[in-house]
C-alpha cells in the first residue's frame, strides 16, 4: 500500500472522508495488516491495511484511521 492509494481514495470521496484515532492491537508483517481499536469502541476491527510509511506497527501504538464509510486505512504515526 502507497500514497497513491490513499490520493485516489481522496479524489474519489472528498466529502465522505473521516479521521479517527486508534490503537494497534496486533499486526501482521506479511500481510501489511494490523488489527485495531478504534477510540472509544471496545470491538476489534481485523486486517485494516496500512501504509508503507508506518514502518514498524507495534501493538498499543496509537494511530490515525481514515475511512470513507466503508474502507478504512491506517495511516500509522503522524509525528514521534
Amino acid at each position: 500500500m502507497d500514497l497513491g492509494y490513499l490520493v485516489n481514495q481522496i479524489k474519489a470521496t472528498p466529502q465522505g472522508l473521516r479521521l479517527r484515532q486508534g490503537e494497534v492491537v496486533t499486526h501482521d508483517n506479511v500481510a501489511k495488516t494490523i488489527d485495531v481499536r478504534i477510540a472509544g469502541d471496545p470491538n476489534v476491527l481485523p486486517s485494516v491495511k496500512y501504509l508503507n510509511s508506518y514502518t514498524n506497527p507495534t501493538a498499543g501504538d496509537v494511530i490515525f484511521l481514515l475511512s470513507n464509510g466503508s474502507d478504512l486505512l491506517a495511516l500509522g504515526h503522524i509525528a514521534s
